[in-house]
């Protein structure tokens, strides 16, 4: 019983340091993210048509973007920020 809740305590403290961010695509069609965290890069697909949370890495609270089809309005992104994404553009909600 004690490994049990000194596990369950680990993940929560790590999920609440990672960077997830809410993104509503309105386009018809997937978008990809590429951004830097912690000097690594990442490339992130998001789904066309849907909204949700995307965690872009586990341990960062904020990235920068490098690429992708979306147009952002900032390169620095930060955990918990939410976006919506219309003619491959995204705007800060």
């Amino acid at each position: 019983m004690g490994r049990f809740v000194l596990i369950a305590l680990m993940t929560v403290s790590f999920s609440a340091s990672a960077l997830s961010l809410r993104i509503e695509n309105s386009d018809s069609k997937a978008h990809t993210i590429q951004y830097k965290c912690n000097g690594s890069s990442f490339s992130k697909t998001i789904s066309a048509s849907r909204t949700g949370t995307y965690t872009l890495h586990s341990t960062a609270t904020s990235c920068t973007i490098t690429g992708g089809s979306v147009a952002f309005p900032s390169k620095a992104i930060a955990s918990g920020e939410k976006y919506k994404i219309k003619n491959a553009k995204a705007s800060k909600q």
